[in-house]
């Protein structure tokens, strides 16, 4: 079938598919694939350079070149620049005529003080009244932060705080409209005792250390460290669907506790580190999946840590769609998994090179226990 023979309006939609990138994703997707496109022929030239939404994602290097293809299209913009001192003049200059703050959809930014001093001197009527989406790797923050606060709509709803330190006066007390409007929000890394209050319109939450406030509304959760399963008891779960987390060496050390805890409507569980214990003491009827990860671990102690998690008498296997063991399984452990997750519709695990998968797998099918 030729494809230039297809109608122009099915023809758009397969080159965006395209130079959107496998993950389609315009923030992802490399350049170098709509340049190829634009050279195939006119036609294929004129039908990308007329859709505008796969021009809105910008990288500052081509900036100017971009911004003329977007029309009034709202931009996505990922700011990570080094750039020399005499460029920035001109970097702003095209920042004030070509894409306005106003334009501005989602922000992804590492840049340093310079770049950072520069961007909220600005001058701009509507700033950031677009805006639905703030992710901060390092900025100064102090003079970014209160000026996006005082700008943004009811359109923002996303935001990571994530890289460098900021002081948590600064979370709790001058960004009190981002803090009352986003609904998914990544905070850095301090202690509990310093967090500023949750709003109860945050559904999905990324976090350093296991907080001590309400966390009924929270569907989304990473907790990035947590010594101990005790720290999520006393707790209503009622509506988390999604955990992941990683404990830390310490856990070894923590005598499990005696009762379970309750996650009635959780779907999606990813332990981390290698270190599963605690998911005896974890009760989840409504489970999907599971995954477990080794992460900085080593593979025998990841698998001594799953194998004795799974013997203990305590632990109940819980009854899922898919299973996932992100690193090589020793045949006795592969059997263990096999006999107690037998009810798994879909088991998936990891191997160094198919030559050792194959052999451990060998191994425990030739097993009579498995005949």
């Amino acid at each position: 079938m030729n494809v230039n023979k297809l109608p122009t309006e099915i023809l758009q939609q397969i080159l965006k598919r395209v130079a959107m990138g496998p993950e389609q994703n315009m923030a992802t997707a490399a350049p170098a694939l709509r340049r190829h496109l634009l050279g195939v022929c006119f036609r294929w030239r004129e039908i990308i350079l007329n859709m505008a939404e796969l021009w809105t994602f910008n990288a500052l290097a081509t900036l100017d070149l971009n911004l003329s293809r977007t029309s009034s299209q709202l931009l996505d913009i990922y700011w990570h620049t080094s750039l020399d001192v005499s460029h920035v003049t001109q970097l702003f200059k095209v920042i004030n005529t070509r894409a306005p703050f106003c334009r501005w959809r989602s922000l992804e930014i590492d840049i340093d003080f310079w770049h950072s001093y520069r961007l909220h001197s600005i001058q701009s009527d509507d700033r950031y009244s677009n805006l639905e989406s703030l992710k901060i790797h390092w900025c100064q923050r102090e003079g970014l932060l209160p000026l996006i606060n005082s700008t943004i709509s009811s359109n923002f709803r996303s935001f990571h705080n994530i890289g460098a330190y900021t002081p948590a006066d600064l979370l709790r007390d001058r960004i009190s409209n981002i803090m009352s409007r986003a609904t998914e929000l990544t905070l850095p890394n301090f202690g509990a005792a310093l967090l500023p209050p949750l709003p109860p319109q945050i559904t999905t939450l990324s976090i350093w250390s296991m907080t001590l406030q309400n966390t009924a509304h929270i569907h989304d959760l990473t907790v990035h460290l947590s010594p101990s399963i005790s720290q999520f008891f006393d707790h209503d779960w009622s509506s988390l669907v999604s955990l992941d987390v990683l404990f830390t060496r310490t856990q070894h050390s923590h005598p499990l506790p005696q009762q379970t805890i309750l996650f009635p409507r959780l779907q999606t569980l990813v332990v981390r580190e290698g270190r599963f214990r605690p998911l005896i003491s974890i009760s989840a009827p409504s489970l999907v999946s599971l995954r477990l990860e080794r992460g900085h671990e080593s593979v025998e102690k990841a698998n001594r840590s799953l194998f004795d998690t799974i013997s203990h008498p305590s632990y109940t296997v819980t009854s899922m769609g898919k299973l996932e063991i992100g690193f090589p399984l020793s045949p006795m452990v592969l059997a263990s998994v096999i006999r107690d997750f037998s009810a798994v519709e879909l088991l998936g695990f990891g191997f160094d090179d198919s030559y050792d998968g194959w052999e451990v797998i060998r191994h425990v099918i030739c097993e009579r226990s498995f005949r």
